[in-house]
């Protein structure tokens, strides 16, 4: 009779919102823990069985559960250089050990912390997974439709193993006033293969002729230096008074370098000096020489770019990238699965996954040194609870009406 049918009614209505309850009852909890996804149940009715005009049977409602992964929550920024959020689509991805095969997950809980391995690890003991990046910083060939080519990220004992210089650039001002036979010295700073600063005496010298300069140069024991001397005339008048000129007046291009060249062990380091923006001005030598390589350093700093790039910075100045933390996507954010520890798994509704660099495709925006917080709105909670206990209420009410039309049939019989 549909006096039953009103009370399995009204009980699943309980039943429903009780599920809300919980729900609310979560969110209020996590309101604090970073990255934290708002729980929501929604109610869907369930078939109704009509019947003839006269008559109505109760079916109930049911409810389901999901998240709203896809609402972003208020990004802080954080002390801590290896913490990052994503601002815009996308979640990091987790492994559940540093060795071995992990089971991987998703998350958009960003706080991670070296272990005592090294390894950057979250609060729920996952490990953060990224590309390893060539030693030149490059990107190696790794697929960005499965979780294979991941690996922990591991920050520590790391040191710069020193670079070799490659490079050098010599600028700067030479004075007009000098006297011819003056002579400047500068004694700029090159690295070997193996990280060992070395000097190299670079000397300008005022020629008998006017606005003339002759560059000289040696290198430390062992080392030869190709193509000095080098002589320069500088405009003294006109359109290029005081750049360096040809023959015919027109600037020099190219500019001429020299080359310095290692002892063979077992072969031959070679780098060039060229020769950049110089002048010939009334004011005082200024010389300015750049140029890479860099000394054995250890590890001073960590820090992430938006492209989700951790780069360290080293005591020596040096800067290197090591990894490339891919952002997720996936069609369907809300076809994850809830895990534990603030994570999600590919489930059958989740549809394709992408990996890549963040700000680059649907990837959101990396932020280093920054966290996503909740979004869970405590107010709208507190609202939701008051919703929730008189719906509950009234179906408990419903449940004690049916009941006393039911006893008030069964007295009929007396």
């Amino acid at each position: 009779m549909s006096l039953y049918s009103a009370m399995r009614s009204g009980v699943s209505g309980m039943a429903a919102q009780s599920s809300r309850l919980a729900a609310i009852s979560d969110n209020i909890s996590n309101s604090q823990t970073v990255g934290y996804k708002r729980a929501t149940v929604d109610f869907s009715t369930l078939v109704t069985s009509p019947g003839a005009r006269s008559t109505y049977t109760a079916s109930g409602v049911q409810s389901a559960t999901h998240y709203q992964v896809q609402q972003d929550g208020t990004i802080l920024g954080s002390t801590s250089t290896t913490d990052m959020a994503i601002s815009g689509a996308g979640f990091f991805v987790v492994g559940s050990n540093a060795s071995g095969t992990p089971q991987y997950s998703l998350t958009r809980a960003g706080s991670f912390l070296p272990d005592e391995s090294g390894f950057l690890r979250n609060n729920a003991g996952q490990y953060l997974e990224a590309w390893k990046l060539n030693p030149d910083g490059t990107m190696p060939n790794v697929s960005t439709a499965r979780f294979d080519d991941l690996q922990p990220v591991n920050i520590g004992n790391l040191v710069y193993g020193g670079s070799r210089t490659t490079l050098m650039d010599f600028s700067g001002n030479l004075p007009a006033q000098a006297a011819a036979g003056d002579s400047f010295t500068t004694s700029p700073t090159f690295y070997d293969g193996l990280g060992n600063p070395l000097d190299l005496s670079v000397t300008w010298t005022k020629g008998a002729a006017p606005n003339e300069w002759t560059l000289t140069a040696s290198g430390p024991a062992g080392y030869t230096v190709g193509g000095a001397p080098v002589t320069l005339t500088f405009a003294a008048t006109g359109p290029y008074a005081g750049k360096p000129v040809d023959g015919a007046g027109m600037p020099l291009d190219p500019m001429p370098g020299i080359t310095i060249t290692s002892p063979a062990t077992p072969t031959a380091d070679t780098f060039t000096m060229s020769l950049g923006n110089l002048t010939q001005l009334n004011g005082d030598y200024v010389p300015t020489v750049t140029g890479d390589g860099a000394k054995v350093g250890q590890v001073t700093s960590v820090n992430i770019d938006d492209s989700g790039k951790l780069w360290v910075m080293y005591d020596n100045g040096a800067r290197q990238a090591l990894y490339q933390i891919p952002i997720a996507t996936v069609t369907n954010p809300d076809g994850l699965v809830a895990q534990d520890g603030n994570t999600y798994t590919l489930g059958a509704e989740t549809g394709t996954l992408t990996l890549g660099a963040g700000n680059k495709g649907a990837a959101g925006t990396v932020i280093g040194s920054a966290l996503e917080q909740s979004n869970v709105d405590i107010a709208t909670e507190l609202v939701s609870l008051i919703e929730t206990q008189r719906a509950y209420s009234s179906n408990a009410t419903l449940v004690r009406t049916a009941d006393e039309l039911v006893e008030e049939t069964t007295r009929l019989k007396r």
